[in-house]
């Protein structure tokens, strides 16, 4: 037989000629390697196949043809050659199209071939731009990317709150799993993660290769991160199981009649399931999942918080108004001192010596005001859980009154709780705190104490705290003693609010409190910040920092900040008491401060280290002989103005020692709220160095003007519209609001004290809510009222009293901030915006 040799310089790419017919033998197998004669070691042998490898040469495939064993026997360089020169016997077309079919073996993809959990692992340390960019890589990666697992770690990570337990009963509501046959198929214990990538599921031998052979690539374009991810297409591994089926194909397109699939779907999906599936989702909140059930959908979670973090940043929001504009007859005849909200519901406490309960969804009272306080209400705390159905509240009359928070019943009243105005006070589920103008704290209890109770106080042997004489010391009683004592009721169980003890240690008043699990933090008009043992009352330590009195307070695991008549905002390390931050930017009394710093998970020993690496900085800079480590007067007379908004400059370090770096550490999106007396609230945020800076400074006024909108509303003539008005603030005709405030004892230039929660004067016991208007107003507004149709033209030279706008309490959640003041009315800002999806997603977020 004839044998042809190889014709590797011939062209064989005319079609018109017939190809050369190549014979082989087995001698040519034998002849010198064409291979590179140097090869990089790569750390193993390409001549080394394990056995599973070789077997899967040897498997007949049903489209190649089988390759004899002789074949085989050759090492890969050599049977490498032999495919070479049988490439080059072929036409182009043809080499085309084998390339064409080689391309998945030579571009294998790595999120296809791993397991749903590891891609999920290693995609979590990418940030949300990154991944959107590498969703774009194939459907495969942009499944993998659209994890709702992968996106809630992300959003947790990015140290927002989310309410967990609204959202699983929000899943309950809208899942599909109603009747009882669909209830037995639901797991004894849910996954609250059904429907995203299992571990530990067996894959059936060439699933994967055939999930990938038949994947399509996809060419869209780069999304912006507020689109959100890409829609997760159903392609691509979105569950491992033992089903050889795609569930994904089958939702989306349903059975193919002839599919002979259709009995697997009925096995895993029950009739009542079937029905559930057919639902449509209305909201791009909801997923359905295979069971039937519904999910939220994280990747739009995460984005929706994202553009309201962005309306925050970027200052875009609606004002709005308790009352609602048609409704002002159900105002506060006078400045609210306290507010609180808790989701729809919101009390407030005002100088009318009323406490209201608002329905937020519809701007309106949600029933009659509570009447008891036969002076200012000051200070207030409520709690609508059926557990607690409870308000508490503190007035300039020395007394504080317990309501039923669904009826309005007044339950029990402490009178008096104090010698003078009840300022601030606080309560949990054990405890009520109460501070004082008289200088005091004082704790009480909430429900029956016995001695034997964990919650009974200690006695501390030292100074600044009493106790009352029925408390006894069971610090050193043996527990039978103890148990036989209050058996023969020798020891008596308290009944509730009764005065567990006294802490004398603050010499102004005390303006401020707040209370933790085993800690009570109270701010005083003598300028110190005091830490108290809730359950011996013994004082822990004192922090200083401001330099007059301190008017507001609050606090959280790490931090403690507060607000001044220094006209500042200070930040202090909990731990140590270090002051880390001082904030600038009021120019009057900053009279009420609430923070969030959006700290991780496990952000504790990442500051620590912070303020570490701070401190190193800061002994490098003195070794090399900077001018560090001087007072602040020093340095100002050097010319250097201190930054101590957070810079790590090694001069502006005020504290060593702490346990978090300048500024009080947190994430990015941290940011504290200031309301004062000059009229403004301001919304800190960090910049990129980490300082405190002010992003935005409101007014309370412009506020109340946008919220009101009289002239705008349907059905309202501008005669009803002026009665409607608040009525003017109940001072002296010859004072202003404002001047009267000037001229309480609690001035704010006297340094020791500052102008804090004290209240302007108050009504005399004859005055009542009709008796307010001055005799030049009151017959001008009855004849007004009276023929409104003739003289609409002549109202608008006719105006009610503008009050000032002093801010006496903010609170802010992570969609809106609402504030009280001099106004009678109670403004807000909503950063939704108005915006539906935001407004859907919004009731599952929580505050930083």
């Amino acid at each position: 037989m004839e044998r042809i040799p190889m014709a590797r310089d011939t062209d064989t790419s005319d079609a018109s000629e017939p190809p050369t017919p190549l014979r082989l033998y087995p001698s040519d197998f034998t002849a010198p390697s064409l291979s590179a004669p140097f090869k990089v070691d790569e750390g193993y042998s390409d001549d080394t196949r394990s056995q599973p490898d070789k077997e899967l040469l040897r498997a007949p495939l049903d489209d190649v043809m089988p390759i004899p064993d002789w074949v085989l026997a050759h090492s890969e360089a050599e049977r490498a050659e032999i495919a070479y020169g049988l490439l080059r016997t072929l036409r182009t077309s043809t080499v085309a199209a084998l390339v064409e079919k080689l391309t998945p073996l030579l571009h294998m993809d790595p999120v296809l071939k791993l397991p749903p959990e590891i891609t999920s692992e290693i995609f979590s340390y990418l940030d949300p731009q990154t991944l959107l960019t590498a969703s774009l890589a194939s459907r495969g990666w942009q499944s993998r990317v659209s994890d709702s697992r992968l996106w809630k770690e992300l959003y947790i990570g990015e140290g927002w709150r989310v309410d967990i337990d609204a959202i699983h009963a929000f899943e309950q509501d809208h899942s599909g799993l109603s009747s009882p046959q669909s209830r037995k198929s639901r797991s004894r214990y849910a996954d609250t993660d059904l429907g995203e990538p299992k571990q530990k599921k067996r894959v059936p031998p060439g699933w994967l290769d055939s999930r990938a052979l038949s994947l399509e690539e996809n060419g869209s374009t780069a999304p912006d991160l507020q689109q959100g991810p890409p829609k997760a297409d159903k392609e691509g591994d979105q569950l491992m199981c033992d089903a050889a089926d795609d569930r994904s194909t089958l939702l989306s397109h349903g059975p193919d009649p002839g599919d002979k699939r259709e009995s697997t779907r009925e096995i895993l999906f029950p009739k009542p399931i079937e029905r559930a599936l057919s639902q449509p989702i209305k909201s791009s909140l909801l997923i359905r999942m295979p069971n039937g059930s519904v999910k939220v959908n994280w990747p739009h979670l995460y984005r929706q918080r994202r553009r309201l973090e962005d309306n925050w940043a970027k200052g875009r929001f609606t004002n709005f108004q308790l009352p609602h504009p048609a409704h002002m007859e159900e105002s506060h005849r006078e400045c609210i001192y306290a507010i609180q909200f808790i989701g729809k519901w919101l009390v407030s406490g005002s100088r009318d010596r009323t406490v209201r309960v608002w329905d937020m969804d519809t701007k309106r009272l949600w029933y009659r005001p509570l009447i008891g306080h036969t002076k200012s209400v000051l200070c207030l705390q409520f709690d609508p859980r059926p557990s607690e159905d409870i308000i508490i509240s503190g007035s300039s009359d020395k007394n504080v009154i317990i309501w039923r928070f669904s009826t309005g019943e007044k339950l029990h009243e402490i009178a008096p709780a104090h010698d003078d105005s009840v300022l601030n006070l606080r309560f949990d589920h054990r405890y009520l705190v109460t501070c004082s103008k008289d200088k005091l704290i004082k704790i009480w209890n909430r429900h029956n104490l016995s001695p034997a109770d964990k919650d009974y106080p200690s006695v501390h042997r030292g100074c600044g705290v009493t106790y009352p004489m029925y408390i006894v010391d069971i610090s050193e009683m043996p527990s039978p003693i103890l148990e036989a004592e209050i058996a023969k009721n020798h020891i008596r169980t308290l009944a509730p609010y009764s005065l567990l003890m006294t802490l004398d240690g603050h010499t102004a008043a005390v303006n401020a409190i707040q209370l933790t699990d085993d800690e009570i933090i109270s701010a005083s008009g003598d300028r110190l910040i005091k830490i108290w043992n809730v359950r011996n009352g013994a004082c822990k330590k004192s922090l200083m920092g401001h330099e007059k009195g301190i008017a507001c307070v609050q606090v959280d695991n790490q931090r403690i900040i507060s607000g001044s008549n220094d006209d500042t905002v200070r930040i202090f390390d909990h731990s140590t008491g270090a002051e880390v931050a001082s904030l600038h930017g009021h120019s009057n009394l900053v009279r009420t401060v609430q923070a969030g710093f959006g700290d991780p998970p496990g952000s504790e020993e990442t500051l620590r280290l912070e303020a570490l690496a701070v401190e190193r900085e800061f002994w490098d800079a003195q070794r090399s002989g900077q001018a560090v480590d001087l007072s602040a007067a020093a340095l100002r007379r050097a010319g250097y103005q201190q930054n101590t908004t957070g810079s790590r400059n090694p001069r502006d370090i005020k504290a060593l020692g702490a346990h978090l770096p300048p500024g009080g550490g947190g994430s990015k999106w941290g940011r504290i709220v200031s309301g004062s007396y000059d009229e403004s609230i301001i919304i800190w945020t960090k910049d990129k160095e980490g300082h405190w800076v002010v992003s935005q400074k409101l007014r309370q006024a412009v506020a109340a003007a946008n919220a009101s909108n009289i002239s705008a509303r349907p059905g309202a003539t501008l005669g009803n519209a002026f009665a409607q008005l608040p009525i003017p603030l109940s001072v002296p005709p010859q004072l202003s609001p404002s001047t009267a405030l000037n001229q309480q004892g609690n001035s704010s230039t006297t340094a020791q004290q500052p102008t804090t929660n004290q209240p302007p004067p108050t009504l005399s016991q004859g005055e009542g809510p009709h008796n307010r208007l001055n005799p030049t107003t009151r017959p001008i507004l009855a004849t007004l009222r009276a023929a409104s149709q003739h003289v609409q033209h002549a109202l608008p030279r006719i105006a009610a009293p503008t009050p000032t706008a002093r801010i006496f309490k903010i609170q802010f959640d992570a969609r809106k901030i609402v504030c009280s003041s001099q106004d009678p009315r109670i403004v807000g800002w909503d950063f939704v915006c108005d915006d539906e999806e935001l407004d859907e997603a919004s009731q599952f977020f929580t505050s930083l």
